[in-house]
């Protein structure tokens, strides 16, 4: 989790939901140049979700999310000094202990814990974007490198990977900036920017995380054949 340095979680829930994931995030921007070729061949198909216990209605984009992460059985190298597990990244500097109090081992072994601490952590980071204002984004348009698409309740989650609390992330700055990718403050450490998950994330159901299927048709599209 696209989320990744001292702990600091101690002042209230939303600092509790984003200080892990910026943590969690300097850690995998670095992990993500090591591995590129790895991350190439990663991630979880629906059906080893669904066998994992995905909800149905959750299990494409979940996989579409392990596949930028990892396998169940992912260990990530060290960088930094901390390192991220499973199919979704969980890491030591912060989210994996907050989802998760067993083992590394065990984690790693039980594909069924590492979807409930997903699920969880995906509630969490919704809910963030909510206090944010940041889901009110969703059904504009957004373009980046000649490909537009519809934004959707997938993409704020996608998107999320970046962080989505307060008013420093990523996304916040590209929603004050009125959706210009190329605004500062819309890139990580590593130069990627939240414009990419915005539109690869864009279009699946997630009614397991959000209670609702936002139904947009909201396939990513070539930027000189988006409506105007």
């Amino acid at each position: 989790m696209t989320a990744a340095a001292p702990s600091i979680e101690s002042i209230n829930r939303s600092l509790s939901v984003w200080w892990p994931s910026i943590r969690d995030l300097y850690a995998q921007s670095g992990i993500a140049l090591g591995m590129l070729a790895t991350l190439a061949f990663a991630g979880e198909s629906a059906v080893s979700l669904l066998n994992a216990g995905m909800p149905a209605d959750c299990a494409e984009y979940a996989s579409n999310v392990s596949h930028s992460e990892g396998n169940f059985d992912s260990i990530s190298p060290i960088v930094n000094g901390t390192r991220c597990y499973g199919a979704f990244q969980f890491c030591d500097s912060g989210t994996l202990q907050q989802y998760w109090s067993g083992s590394r081992a065990d984690f790693l072994a039980s594909p069924s814990a590492q979807v409930a601490a997903w699920q969880r952590y995906e509630q969490d980071q919704w809910s963030a974007a909510q206090r944010s204002g940041l889901t009110n984004l969703v059904g504009q348009q957004v373009c980046y490198q000649g490909t537009c698409a519809t934004i959707s309740q997938s993409s704020i989650l996608k998107a999320c990977q970046f962080g989505c609390a307060g008013k420093t992330s990523k996304l916040y700055n590209l929603a004050q900036a009125g959706l210009d990718c190329n605004a500062a403050g819309t890139r990580d450490g590593a130069g990627t920017s939240v414009c990419s998950y915005l539109i690869s994330g864009a279009g699946y159901n997630v009614g397991c995380i959000t209670n609702a299927n936002d139904g947009i048709d909201c396939n990513p599209v070539a930027a000189d054949k988006a409506p105007q």
